[in-house]
């Protein structure tokens, strides 16, 4: 009897799951397959947002490249202003908080070949030594440190000089001139003024064209209504761009001398906070301030198009640099 017993109890089958055992193991599952999820969306999202911020910064970089590179090239002045005009307007030249102009120099110059003393009175024309390095459309910084300068578009260019003779102005000369009908000079001719062959690259932000409610920095070339040659769009979705100018404490030393630099948001409080004889207005009495600007520093702010992923706000970057400016 005991024998039977035993022998119907170990030939029954194995109990399965229960059914709260089956609901705790699915539970479990899951909750490890949620993890596994949140974890995976979280990697996605950060390398998401890590890429965009590369290329946010990889884009600031590329701008502030540019600006720097073109500061380098400057040539004589440095930097340009159009304190007449108002600078209100798109591509208007101007040095300021918001927007830097500055003279690349074009690696050729001539010295005028006009008679000190003399005076002339809307000229569209102005001779000089050598006009083989110029041609119709370049600008011409006409002038000097001590009577001013004016920026000139050649619109025709006479090779009209002997060169087996001297470079002479009126009343025997014997030289080249330039024309240039769009601009008319005015003023008293002085001693060592020269012609410089320059570059004018102007640096703003401007509406996205795709995305009004974003904003561009532009790169303009040229001085007149029309944009030049390499005018273009330099990077998208810079959101600041924060201009200040260093001049020396003493800005009557020597330009060789190691000085300390004080900061100013433009050319026009530069030329108001150091007084007379300092002007903004380079083709103006006095000295003009862009010519003794060492230093501009530059500071860019970047923003993301679109919220980042998991954020809901959009991403941002900044950087600044200080420019030397190497003027020749």
């Amino acid at each position: 009897m005991w024998n039977s017993s035993r022998s119907s109890a170990s030939s029954r089958p194995d109990a399965g799951f229960s059914l709260i055992e089956a609901l705790i193991a699915i539970g479990i599952l899951i909750v490890l397959i949620g993890i596994v999820a949140t974890s995976l969306t979280q990697g996605l999202q950060t390398r998401h947002n890590q890429s965009v911020y590369i290329e946010l910064q990889q884009n600031l970089r590329n701008a502030m490249q540019q600006i720097t590179q073109d500061l380098r090239s400057a040539s004589q002045l440095g930097l340009w202003n159009a304190p007449a005009s108002g600078c209100d307007d798109p591509g208007e030249p101007c040095s300021k908080r918001d927007r830097l102009a500055i003279l690349i120099s074009a690696n050729y110059y001539t010295a005028v070949a006009e008679s000190p003393g003399n005076s002339y009175n809307n000229s569209v024309e102005t001779g000089v030594c050598d006009a083989s390095g110029f041609n119709e459309g370049d600008l011409v910084l006409i002038g000097n440190r001590s009577t001013g300068y004016n920026l000139v578009e050649v619109t025709q260019v006479q090779q009209l000089r002997d060169p087996s003779q001297p470079c002479r102005a009126e009343p025997n000369p014997n030289r080249d001139k330039i024309q240039h009908n769009n601009d008319q000079l005015s003023g008293v001719w002085s001693p060592n003024t020269y012609a410089f062959k320059v570059q004018l690259v102007t640096y703003e932000l401007r509406p996205d064209p795709v995305n009004p409610s974003r904003t561009v920095l532009y790169r303009r070339t040229g001085l007149g209504p029309s944009a030049g040659p390499y005018s273009g769009i330099v990077a998208f979705d810079v959101d600041q761009l924060r201009l200040s100018y260093g001049i020396p404490l003493d800005p009557s030393a020597s330009a060789s001398t190691i000085q300390q630099l004080r900061f100013y948001d433009s050319l026009a409080d530069a030329a108001s906070t150091l007084g007379a004889p300092y002007t903004d207005d380079p083709g103006g009495s006095g000295t003009y301030v862009g010519s003794i600007v060492r230093a501009v520093r530059v500071h860019l702010v970047g923003g993301t198009p679109q919220p980042l992923s998991g954020g809901g706000t959009s991403g941002s970057y900044e950087m600044t640099e200080t420019v030397d400016l190497r003027l020749n």
